[in-house]
């Protein structure tokens, strides 16, 4: 009996899925660059033809993963727009992010595959611009607001924001390499740099 139309979609979402989360780990542990094509496919459990019909090189799947990954922060920047006080927002921010490092290896392998595109250079500069400028102009005024209400400590912004997103660039980094071993820190401990506690 031939396979319906539906069944046919579902077995190319659930190829499709396979080959997202093979790729993902992948990349978050060896960059684009030391990532073969076959790797994949083999982690995926599928074939390299199957492979091909759905991204026709690596760059492609790297490509769709960056921005997923940068398309994910946009939750990030609508924690950074509220008109809470700054203190609240950072405590807000570090919660979630932490949380979703706790939870899951995915937040970490692509907040990993973001530091590799952006050193390997395979980001685009659209997607670079929407990561980098708008997410780092949008924390580094919040810190600005911090500091001239006596919230948070004194220092230069875009220095601070540079602090806090590697910060958990190298968690995201630590947890992938100790696995079990990996004890995520309190968000009091991330940003005891940041906000004057009373």
């Amino acid at each position: 009996m031939p396979r319906s139309k539906e069944q046919y979609e579902q077995m190319r979402f659930a190829t499709n899925n396979k080959i997202i989360t093979a790729g993902l780990e992948l990349f978050s542990q060896k960059g684009l660059g030391a990532t073969g094509i076959q790797e994949i496919a083999t982690l995926a459990g599928v074939s390299t033809g199957l492979m091909y019909r759905h991204y026709k090189t690596k760059e492609d799947l790297f490509s769709v993963l960056v921005e997923t990954a940068v398309v994910g922060m946009n939750d990030i920047e609508e924690i950074l727009k509220s008109e809470d006080s700054p203190s609240v927002v950072l405590k807000q921010l570090a919660n979630t992010l932490l949380d979703e490092l706790k939870r899951n290896n995915q937040t970490a392998q692509y907040l990993v595959l973001i530091t590799h595109s952006l050193l390997s250079g395979e980001i685009s500069p659209q997607l670079l611009e929407q990561y980098d400028m708008a997410l780092f102009d949008q924390m580094t005024r919040l810190i600005k607001r911090g500091q001239s209400n006596g919230e948070l400590r004194v220092g230069d912004p875009y220095q601070m924001t540079l602090l806090f997103f590697s910060t958990l660039h190298g968690l995201a980094m630590m947890k992938l390499s100790l696995k079990d071993k990996f004890i995520c820190p309190s968000p009091e401990m991330v940003l005891a740099y940041l906000i004057i506690e009373e």
